[in-house]
């Protein structure tokens, strides 16, 4: 077990990215909770730009363009990663999930928290960020699973 000084550690750091790595990026702070139920997890989710794939017309990869996110991206995003809870069987009390704020590009950050260590706190970069009107989809983010 860890000692009760220990700190909170980050796990990993993602941008946006496809919603197989999304489940990925969840099920690596799974396997550490699974270790150390007594610890918790925090998701720190921050609003920013998206990265868009550019392609050619035969498919070559061209480059990436920033497009501004949708408003609500990180309500969505944490809606999905509670899906994936439920998909795992996993106690969602040993999770909590933080709308952060914002950032230049969406980033999300998974924490591992020992017992009685301080939780992490936000670190926001920009107070506003200029977003897309939110278009609703029949499945929601990342569709069904």
């Amino acid at each position: 077990m860890f000692a009760q000084n220990e700190q909170a550690f980050k796990l990993h750091e993602s941008g946006n990215t496809n919603c197989d790595n999304y489940r990925a990026i969840m099920d690596i702070l799974l396997i550490e909770l699974n270790k150390f139920p007594e610890a918790k997890g925090y998701v720190l989710v921050y609003e920013g730009d998206l990265e868009q794939r550019l392609y050619d017309k035969n498919a070559k990869y061209k480059g990436v363009k920033h497009v501004p996110s949708e408003i609500g991206t990180d309500t969505e995003l944490i809606g999905y990663f509670k899906n994936h809870l439920s998909f795992r069987n996993f106690p969602s009390a040993n999770i909590v999930f933080v709308e952060a704020g914002f950032r230049e590009k969406l980033s999300i950050e998974l924490w591992f928290v020992p017992h009685g260590a301080n939780p992490p706190k936000s670190e926001p970069t920009l107070k506003k960020i200029k977003q897309r009107k939110q278009k609703h989809t029949e499945f929601g983010f990342c569709g069904e699973m």
